[in-house]
Order: structure tokens, then sequence, then C-alpha cells
């Protein structure tokens, strides 16, 4: 593992003249919250570049500088970028329909800028459920997209322009477009027009054929174990990591840490994009109302501010800060993040290729000492929940519930958490092993007893006691859980099947 640290010495007009970062820091907090690469850079040049834990955990390789990470939805930033380079050079237009390009889509109201700000009412995933239902080895790709509209039959969630909904299939669609309008594939165009001109030598679109590999995707694949497992081993990950995971546009961008700070450094320079189309994709969406879209939620930074979003760009507004833009990614196993303050030109690059239990609170701190400013405390504290669950199924109840009662008290190393707790229960519900019942009874019992103020635990654990047959009692908690929360639906709909309501 080798260390970068620079201390930067020049100025460049209306951006941060100095920064230093110092790596105990990240050396301290980092390992066991990061499992991934992290770059900072000022004016274009690292300050900050570090790898951490497993590139693959099995085989025992390390995450280092080239490790090639997906990008998940930071990909949709490659997708607009292409589409206004084609409409720089006036080979479309933002307001034309998407039916332009693509006769058979069936929503003639769409245009090309509403599936770049996500404000088409179109479907998102949702759509391939019953494909995949009918035939479970079916992997989705672009091709797929418009027959299943065609078949969908269901209105748009709201007219193109009046909401903001996040969704992932517009900028699949744009894939087809970019295609359409240049003429050569997805993949061909953006290493034509985007990679090569930004000098991006280690970055690709999944489907090309390529030498090297790919970080492994790392999950806990359920609450009662401490071992990290891939992704694709994972059943319940399949719609997504698999059925899903043959369409591009809105993800699967392949790319190392340094290869995106060198599309930072063409992106804001103006090699790839004229600067009024630059401002353009960085201004927040105006809805149909005349309102911009403003969200009190910030994509993975902490503390306050607000977000919004332009063309395939997230923006934050945040006290003190002023403007700056980038963007999030997540999939099972994956989590990304491309920051890039407008104001200080600093760049933020993240990739985490683990669970990343920490991963809003170690970018957010990394954010604050680029600025001088003491980082978040990150807590080191490991989850009770899980710890319970490992020695439930490992050891028995007996010797979990001992260990519990000790490690409860110890609030300096763990911490507890009735949705944490809630989850578990529900792993153990439909887990593979005989004897999972009795152990999904017991951790929601549990979870009675520490949270006796939740509705939510009456109900949870009303439900595997209904499941196991034991009625009498699942009556019992339902009516406990509506005592605590008297609208619960659910609980009203489940005595009502058991015409006890």
């Amino acid at each position: 593992m080798k260390h970068y640290l620079v201390v930067i010495l020049f100025s460049i007009l209306s951006c941060a003249s100095q920064a230093q970062v110092p790596d105990s820091f990240f050396a301290r907090n980092a390992p066991g919250h990061l499992n991934g690469n992290l770059l900072l850079a000022v004016n274009g040049a690292p300050v900050f570049k570090e790898s951490f834990g497993w590139a693959d955990w099995q085989s025992g390789a390390r995450n280092e500088a080239e490790s090639q990470f997906n990008l998940a939805s930071i990909s949709k930033i490659f997708t607009s970028t292409a589409i206004l380079q084609l409409e720089e050079r006036g080979k479309l237009k933002l307001n034309d329909p998407l039916q332009r390009y693509l006769p058979a889509f069936p929503y003639p109201g769409i245009q090309l800028r509403h599936l770049l700000s996500h404000t088409s009412g179109l479907p998102d995933l949702e759509l391939f459920e019953d494909l995949i239902r009918k035939y479970p080895d079916t992997i989705i790709s672009n091709r797929n997209i418009i027959p299943e509209l065609m078949q969908w039959r269901k209105p748009l969630a709201f007219q193109p322009g009046n909401k903001w909904e996040y969704c992932n299939l517009g900028f699949e669609l744009l894939a087809m477009v970019i295609e359409k309008v240049s003429g050569i594939g997805f993949s061909a165009y953006l290493d034509k027009y985007i990679f090569r001109p930004a000098g991006m030598t280690h970055t690709y679109v999944k489907g090309k054929k390529v030498t090297s590999r790919p970080v492994t995707l790392h999950v806990y694949p359920n609450w009662y174990t401490d071992q990290y497992t891939t992704v694709d081993s994972v059943r319940r990950y399949r719609y997504t990591a698999y059925n899903c995971s043959g369409s591009v546009g809105g993800s699967d961008v392949f790319t190392t840490t340094g290869d995106l700070l060198q599309f930072d450094k063409a992106f804001f320079s103006g090699r790839l994009l004229a600067k009024a189309l630059v401002e353009k994709a960085l201004t927040p969406v105006v809805l149909n109302n005349g309102k911009p879209y403003i969200s009190d939620h910030m994509d993975t930074m902490q503390g306050e501010g607000t977000g919004s979003y332009g063309l395939g760009w997230e923006i934050f507004q945040q006290r003190g800060r002023g403007k700056s833009v980038g963007h999030g990614g997540f999939k099972y196993g994956i989590a990304t993040f491309y920051f890039h303050d407008l104001d200080r030109c600093q760049t933020i690059i993240a990739f985490d290729n683990g669970p990343g239990d920490r991963f809003g609170e170690l970018i957010t701190s990394a954010a604050l000492l680029l600025n001088h400013q003491p980082p978040l405390t990150i807590s080191s504290k490991k989850s009770l929940a899980r710890t319970y669950g490992t020695l439930l199924v490992n050891e028995g109840a007996e010797s979990a519930i001992a260990t519990f009662a000790k490690l409860k008290s110890d609030t300096a190393h763990y911490y507890l958490s009735e949705q944490e707790m809630n989850w578990l229960g529900y792993d153990l519900m439909y887990a593979p092993f005989q004897d999972h019942l009795s152990l999904c009874l017991e951790t929601f019992r549990l979870n009675t007893l520490l949270f006796p103020d939740s509705f939510n635990v009456y109900d949870s654990y009303a439900e595997i006691l209904r499941k196991s047959g034991k009625l009498k009692e699942a009556v019992m908690m339902y009516r406990e859980s509506l005592r605590l929360k008297p609208d619960n639906e659910g609980g009203k709909a489940a005595l009502q099947e058991m015409g006890k309501l």
C-alpha cells in the first residue's frame, strides 16, 4: 500500500490556493470502514491518494491505485456529456421528443431533456419484473426496454416535467439515442469522444473485451454472519446484480480514481464541451411549475445543505461552501462518489467495493479536511445485532443471549439498533438451514423486550408467530402494535384476515 501526500503551493484564479490533508486521519479511520480507493485533488492535482482493503476478499488481492471499479450511477455523467456533445454538433436538440429517434417508443410527450433530468414519469427497473418472473435467466439489455414499455400499457407516473423522480431507464434510452444519432455503438462513442480525449486509458463500458479484471463486489449476505461474500452468490440480489445487469447508459462504466480525475480536468477545462453547455448541465432542472427541483437531502454528503439535479449531474448547495456538483453511485456491493467544488476547484473521488458502513462520513470528513476544518468523529463501534446473530446461528441461543447481555453495556465498542435487529429477524425467517424459525422467533421476541415502545417490533414478531402457527400469540402482538400505532394498516389487515379485528 502506497501513500501519496502532496502539499499544493500554487494558486489558480478563483480556486483554493493551498490544501494539506493529514493522511493519519484516513490511516486511523478508513481501515474497516472503507474497502476501496480514495483520491482528493485541488486544481486537478492529487493531494491524497490511497487504497484500502480487498479487491477480491477470497483470493486476498488488495485494492491498488489501478483497481477498476464499476462507477454505478456516476456513469450517467458520461451519457449526459455525450448527448450534449451531439447537441453541440447540431445532431439533436434537448427539446426533441424521444420518438424522433426511437419511433416505437410509446410515450410521445417525453423529450430528451426529461430523460436527462429524471423528470419523465417513466417506470424504472420494476418494468422488467414480469419478464424475469416468466424467464428467470434473462439478462435485460437496452433492446428490451421499448418492447417491455409497449407491453406495460400503464400511464406515466406524472406528466413529463411535473415532478422529479430518479429513473435509470431514461439514461439507458439515451444510450440508444447516442447510437442512433452517431451511427456507432455506445461504448465506441464514449471511447472515441470522451475517454480518449480526456486521457482515460483505464476506462471502459461493460461488455467491451478487456484484459483487466475489475474489483469484486462484496456484501454481507445476511445479518447472521460477519464474513464477506460476493454479490452474485446472494439470491436476494439476483434481480439487480444479474437480471438487470446488461443495459448501459445509466451504469456500468468501469474506471480508476485516477482516470475519473482525468475526466474531471477535461470536463471543467472545456475540452469535452463548450462552456455554455457545461453551465447548462450544471443548472438545476426547472419543473413545469416554474420552480427548480430542490431536495433537503444531499447524496452521500452529510451536514446542512440541499441537493438538486441538472442534466446528468447532482448539484449540492452547502452553507459556507457554495455550489458543488458531481454524482453518487450505488449497486449492491459497490458505492461510488464524485464531488467537485466549483469555487475551490477541489475534487473528491471515492469508490468502495464493500459494505461501506462509514462511506458518507469519510467523504464528508475529506471535504472538511481539504478546507482546514476538523473532520467528523468516525465511530468504530460494532453492530451488536450482527454479533448476536452470528453467535445465535453458530453457538446457539443460550450462548448468544449471554454474550449479548454482556456486550450491551459496552457502549464504547458496540451499538444496538432496532432496525438491524429487525433485519436480522427477517434474514432468519428466510434462512435455508434447519431450525431457522425458532431462531427468528427468539430474535423478534428479544427485540420487543429491547424496544417496547416501538409498534414495529410487535408487528414483525406477530408476523413470524402467525407463520409458525402460533395464532393466539400473533393476535396479541398485532393488537399491541395497533395500540402503539392505531393507523398500522398492515396490522389491521392481518387481524382482519385472521377474523380477529
